[in-house]
């Protein structure tokens, strides 16, 4: 891939943001507070999807909770939901 390819892509979304310097890229995630740096020739090598995944730091994982039959995802939860999440009592059965 080309670096215009990723700082374009890059340019496209809300969460990442890069910054150039003399031996590659320095790419910071907003949400995942994340930030990893790619040589050119790491970005030469790899995809879009590729870089995402590796800038990611296994950070981007959704919980998914099971309440009274049905799935949701935790992330989409509010403040004092989440809290509630917390204060459950798990236990083995």
């Amino acid at each position: 891939m080309k670096l215009e390819e990723l700082t374009g892509w890059m340019d496209s979304q809300q969460e990442w943001d890069y910054q150039l310097d003399d031996k590659g890229v320095l790419i910071r995630n907003d949400r995942l507070q994340t930030l990893t740096h790619c040589t050119f020739d790491a970005v030469e090598k790899n995809t879009v999807e590729t870089l995402r995944t590796a800038c990611s730091q296994g950070k981007d994982v959704d919980q998914i909770t099971r309440v009274t039959g049905y799935f949701s995802r935790v992330s989409g939860w509010n403040k004092g939901k989440t809290g509630e999440l917390r204060d459950r009592h798990r236990s083995e059965v």
